[in-house]
């Protein structure tokens, strides 16, 4: 209903001024006179209040600053006024609309805040004051109250186009800042839709009439304008406007110029005086960008500061442009190629002198040389230095048609080829389209150069009398490489004649044809080969038939409806491979419309640009049509959206602008023979567009409402463990049930005001029924097959549980096929951690898995609580030796105590420190204790070890250590003391002797070191002396024994030739002889070991991809009959026996042997990781795979020997070793 002016200020009268002034110290309510009696806040009746009943007070003015009451506690209130507020915007879960008691509500209990509400009528005011124990809860009520009781609006800003990327920001950070904050929606359409001048749009608009825009001015560079919609409850809209408008004005507060330099010649002089151009800023932020092809000079920054250096830049050129004089010289045409940019700036820098070059298209050959009269001399002396710098010369394209030749040179590849194998010349070829000389011109080294003229002049000989021209409109060009593309291709193949079109942006009609240069044929059989290739092409263009011309009368306005975006409407009409040119507006005429091209083509594109322009002229008609109809206002928000995203889907689908219209307030009943006002529960819809479309629209939102009055809400209670199932993985098996039946599923968020266990299913009666039946279902299934428990662990166990990376959890789920979640609430926390604290351990799964599972877990906890740890001193310089070389001596003391010998259990037991004393072991009790005990007794005898020297000779050492070292480890074993000679690697690595002092006359090659408590030293001094003192008559005596021939501790023994392998000087037999104390001597050898003589030419050999060579024979193949004798010599009897039995193990050994394998390897490269340190790899290899393999020291082949698996094994192995990577050491 329209009110006048004068019943509009009737109504207002005695309102409160919703914009007071904020610099008047006290606040009055503004009316239309001094004589208005004073409105009574007190009073009940005018201002009921809907919140708890409070001690009635004045209410605050609309506009009021925010008041902090001095409490004993802080306490933050907030007033602020809406007009013309709308609750009904808001609907609870049943889709009925919220009251304003429902709001404050809901309000007050999220955001912890108590809300009082005071209501004008007489200027349709609401105030509310908001009172918290927090400025943030307090800002975030205000918030929330405001976009639920705010009539939803929609504002457009007029914003420059340069400004729209600085309002959406780097990955749109600005723009959803700005929504987060305001809580609407922001569109901004694509960049090439700029502002059409008067559109409004409003296209969403609850408000009686749109508000105000500010003006936006387009800027001094002639900025476009683009339209920015801003949609939502009316007081956030506007504090967004306001937040764009502030970007607006900042940034159009800086500007970017152009400014191009003429003439040319004065730009290079104009850029050596950029640093004056930044002075003239006067320390603005400027930025100077240069384009020299355009010669421009592109300011940008402060706008003020822009205008200043445009000025100057421009005042600089006017100097210039008075003040340098030019001389001209002539320099041919191939030189001017020698003038790079690079080259230009040299001659600039050396003479202050520019140099003008004609294009290259021009024919001129005159070179100008700017710069003041007293530089000139320099210039031109810098310019003829550099014109002579290369030696250059030019070759004109000989023949009547040297066109041909060079669109043959281009379009075949021949000038990139050619310009490639001479790189030490340059090369030009010019262009074939381009008007002017045919000349190639050269530049380099004088022998380079005349080398390259002479073979290009050779080639172009070549092409004399070689091409032709045939004649063919260019608009049948691609039907004929359409429809005889194969034929055009093969005439190079079957008559050496290559063919070539020129480019459809020339529209020319001639067609080349060349015979192949490389191609030695008489200059008759080329031209018979061009002629009927000629021939053959003119017969195909006659089969295309004639072409025919129509012009189409259009007018101009409606010439972009036939061109179409991107000339997607011509391309389309267009269509590949037909004969057809389409030109709207040509040929100087606006309202016209060419079309040639075949009849038929011609006939179907003029129907179709009627058909179009017609379509067009009706849009326009059709684009005004208009559908109104009601929906119950309950329904509107959901139509609309959030933020009005529904109403956009539709508009951007169907193209409609649509305007809601609430009745309300408009209802009229007939009672009687009186019209009465009633309020009306509907909302009126306008739709206006296309007929189609709007009836569309129209369609959608009516099916949209009543599926909406379907719709009914089920709500279950179900256990939150089993939330996880229905919402699947990635939300794919709720998403399947919200699909499959239409409906809508919310399950309850933890922190909100909902019951945890809560799932809302939304949507039609019949899809909420279903898919309730399927959850329901689900859940069952769940509590059968889905079983949960949850127990304590101490959190020290959790790191031993999870494992390296999770590698041991990870190993519990795959065995039970347990779903495990560990819950360390103290792994952010402090180190010093509670040793009490737990940590909740999850499983899900079967009955049976879980129980596996918390087993395993258990197992890991109650070891770790059983754990202990310990603290032992021991001095740094014994660390070492405690720990010995590789770790050996650490893991045998642990062997000893009886710890577990997997290395991995072992990790973590025993802890040296980096620097200090303190050795931590840490594990079971028991094993703690016994670790403990043994690493203090080792240490106590280190800490008793001395150091004594004693003088023997060095000739006698090698007679003390013995064979294989035998005799000298029987000597440490008996007297408990460690003996080092001179030479051996411990020797420097063993403390002084405490007796050098005594030994300094000695020769240092004779001192002996020995090493261990003091008794055990003295005793291994005196056996080494004794066992000196004894050494002539033990010599003699073994000589006599050797001379007789006889001896009680001699034996005979037999080793087949197929087993000679095992007597190896490497190999673990000789070792275990040697330990016992036997040596042997033997006589026979084969002629071949393991058949590795045998192998044929033919003979299958595997050559893998690293190149290691393979071969498998069988055990003893190809090895002759016979055995190998040998004679033991031992001390006594009980070694003799003990050699004897050490013999017959590995000849039962070697007889279980069955075939051999050869890796022969490239080189011997990967040896050391095969063999390890001091053997420790190729010893694991053997044990794990089951064989024996012997890496050799002089060739590359390794063998293997065992049963054909174990040789496999070992193979995989040794490759494995050799090229997957090393082996971790502390594996070794």
């Amino acid at each position: 209903m329209a009110l006048s002016a004068a019943d509009l200020q009737k109504q207002l009268e005695g309102a409160p001024d919703p914009f007071p002034s904020l610099s008047e110290p006290s606040q009055r309510a503004s009316g239309s006179g001094s004589n208005t009696a004073p409105l009574n806040t007190e009073s009940e009746d005018l201002f009921p209040s809907l919140a708890t009943p409070t001690t009635p007070r004045a209410p605050p003015p609309s506009w009021t600053g925010r008041v902090v009451k001095p409490v004993s506690a802080p306490v933050f209130t907030d007033s602020f006024s809406l007009t013309g507020i709308d609750p009904s915007a808001n609907h609870s879960r049943d889709g009925k609309p919220k009251s304003l008691s429902d709001i404050l509500k809901d309000v007050s209990a999220k955001f912890k805040v108590k809300v009082e509400v005071f209501s004008q009528r007489t200027s349709n005011q609401t105030t509310f004051t908001v009172t918290g124990a927090s400025d943030s809860s307090v800002e975030s009520a205000k918030k929330a109250l405001t976009a639920s009781l705010s009539p939803v609006i929609s504002i457009t800003v007029q914003t420059p186009a340069s400004v729209v990327g600085s309002i959406v920001g780097p990955k749109g950070a600005t723009l959803k800042r700005i929504r987060e904050q305001t809580s609407t929606r922001i569109d901004i359409p694509p960049r090439d839709k700029l502002m059409v001048p008067g559109a409004n749009g409003n296209e969403l608009s609850r408000s009686p009439s749109p508000l105000p825009i500010s003006p936006v001015s387009p800027g001094d560079d002639g900025d476009s304008l683009v339209t920015v919609t801003i949609t939502g409850p009316a007081s956030m809209a506007h504090e967004a406007q306001a937040m764009i408008q502030s970007i607006i004005t900042e940034k159009t507060s800086r500007s970017s110029q152009k400014i191009k330099i003429s003439p040319s010649h004065v730009y290079p002089f104009v850029l050596g005086r950029r640093v004056d151009f930044l002075r003239v800023a006067n320390g603005a932020d400027i930025n100077l960008n240069r384009d020299d092809n355009a010669h421009e000079i592109t300011v940008s920054g402060d706008r003020e500061a822009v205008g200043k250096v445009i000025e100057s830049i421009r005042s600089c050129a006017a100097f210039y442009e008075g003040d340098l004089t030019s001389v001209k010289i002539s320099l041919p045409k191939r030189q001017h190629r020698l003038f790079t940019a690079q080259a230009l700036e040299e001659i600039l820098q050396k003479s202050k002198c520019s140099v003008v070059i004609p294009p290259s298209s021009e024919p001129s050959e005159e070179v100008h040389v700017w710069g003041k009269a007293t530089n000139l001399g320099a210039g031109l002396q810098a310019v003829m230095e550099r014109a002579n710098s290369q030696h250059t010369h030019a070759i004109p394209v000989p023949g009547p048609t040297p066109r041909h030749v060079l669109t043959h040179i281009h379009r075949s590849g021949y000038g990139k080829t050619f310009d490639n194998s001479h790189p030490e010349v340059s090369i030009h070829f010019p262009e074939p389209s381009v008007a002017g000389p045919t000349t190639v011109d050269f530049s380099g080294e004088k022998a380079a150069v005349d080398a390259a003229q002479k073979e290009l002049a050779a080639y172009i000989a070549l092409l004399q009398g070689a091409t032709r021209e045939v004649q063919a409109d260019y608009l049948i060009h691609n039907i004929l490489n359409a429809k005889a593309k194969k034929q055009l291709n093969g005439y190079h193949a079957s008559k050496n004649v290559l063919v070539y079109f020129p480019p459809e942006s020339d529209a020319h009609s001639n067609i080349l044809l060349v015979y192949d240069p490389l191609q030695k044929q008489s200059q008759k059989e080329k031209k018979a080969a061009l002629a009927e290739v000629e021939k053959e092409i003119l017969a195909l263009v006659a089969g295309i038939g004639p072409l025919k011309t129509e012009t189409v009368s259009v007018e101009k306005k409606w010439h972009h409806a036939v061109i179409g975006k991107n000339r997607s409407t011509l391309n389309a009409l267009i269509g590949e491979g037909r004969a057809l040119a389409i030109d709207v507006g040509g040929s100087g005429h606006e309202d016209i419309v060419v079309i040639r091209g075949s009849p038929e083509d011609v006939e179907r594109a003029t129907k179709e640009v009627l058909r179009i322009v017609e379509e067009a002229e009706n849009d326009a008609i059709d684009s005004s049509h208009v559908v109104e109809f009601q929906i119950p206002q309950q329904y509107i928000a959901r139509i609309v959206g959030a933020a009005g995203a529904g109403i956009q889907k539709y508009r951007e689908q169907l193209d409609v602008k649509i305007d809601i219209e609430d009745l309300r307030d408009n209802g009229e009943q007939v009672v009687g023979k009186k019209k009465k006002t009633t309020p009306s529960n509907q909302s009126l819809l306008k739709i206006t567009g296309r007929k189609q479309n709007a009836e569309e629209a129209k369609k959608r939102i009516l099916a949209q409402v009543d599926k909406m009055a379907d719709e009914t809400t089920e709500t279950l209670k179900i256990p939150r463990q089993y939330h996880s199932s229905i919402i699947g993985q990635q939300g794919k098996y709720i998403q399947r049930l919200q699909e499959k039946y239409g409906v809508k599923i919310n399950i309850a968020k933890e922190g909100t005001n909902a019951s945890p266990d809560e799932v809302q299913i939304r949507g039609g009666k019949k899809g909420v029924s279903q898919a309730k039946n399927e959850i329901q279902e689900l859940v069952e299934y769940e509590k059968e097959n889905n079983h949960t428990i949850v127990f304590n662990v101490s959190s020290r166990a959790v790191p031993r549980i999870l494992g390296s990376k999770g590698a041991k959890i990870h190993e519990i789920m795959a065995e039970t096929e347990a779903h495990i979640d560990v819950n360390d609430g103290n792994k952010d926390k402090t180190k010093d951690k509670d040793e009490s604290a737990t940590a909740p351990i999850t499983i899900r799964g079967t009955k049976k898995a879980v129980a596996a599972a918390k087993a395993a877990v258990m197992a890991i906890a109650n070891a770790v609580d059983d754990e202990t740890s310990v603290v032992v001193h021991i001095e740094p310089k014994f660390h070492r030796t405690v720990i010995g070389g590789g770790g050996v001596g650490l893991k045998n003391l642990l062997a000893r105590v009886g710890a577990p010998s997997d290395p991995k259990e072992q990790a973590g037991l025993v802890k040296f420190p980096q620097s200090g004393d303190e050795v931590v072991i840490r594990g079971e009790r028991a094993l703690v204790k016994k670790v403990q005990a043994e690493l203090e007794r080792v240490v106590a005898g280190l800490r008793e070890r001395i150091v004594l020297g004693v003088v023997i000779p060095a000739e006698k050492h090698r007679m003390l250590i013995g064979h294989g070292g035998q005799p000298l480890m029987e000597l440490e074993k008996k007297t408990g003391a460690e003996v080092q000679f001179p030479g051996s690697r411990s020797y420097n690595q063993v403390a002084p002797a405490e007796n050098a002092a005594e030994l300094e006359e000695a020769d240092p090659k004779n001192v002996v070191k020995v090493v261990g408590p003091r008794a055990a030293c003295e005793k291994a001094i005196a056996e080494l002396l004794e066992s000196v003192a004894k050494a002539p008559s033990r010599e003699k005596r073994e000589n006599n024994t050797q001379r007789n021939g006889s001896s009680s501790s001699v034996a005979k023994a037999s080793v087949p030739f197929k087993h000679y392998h095992i007597l190896r000087q490497t190999g673990n037999l000789l070792r275990d002889l040697r330990a016992v104390g036997v040596n042997f001597s033997q006589e026979g050898k084969p002629a071949h070991e393991d058949g590795a003589g045998t192998g044929r030419i033919d003979d299958e050999v595997e050559v893998d991809s690293h190149g290691v060579e393979w071969r498998l024979v069988g055990y003893g193949a190809g090895v002759e009959s016979g055995s190998t004798e040998l004679t033991l010599r031992a001390r006594d009897a009980e070694g003799l026996e003990s050699g004897q039995k050490i013999i017959n193990d590995a000849l039962a050994k070697a007889d279980k042997i069955t075939h051999v394998g050869y890796m022969t390897f490239p080189d011997r490269s990967a040896f050391p990781r095969i063999i390890g340190a001091k053997g420790a790899v190729i010893n694991d290899l053997s044990v794990e795979t089951d064989s024996e393999i012997i890496v050799p020291r002089d060739d590359t082949t390794v063998k293997i020997y065992g049963d054909e698996a174990a040789v496999a094994r070992a193979k995989e192995a040794i490759t494995r070793v050799a090229f997957g990577g090393r082996r971790n050491r502390n594996e070794d």
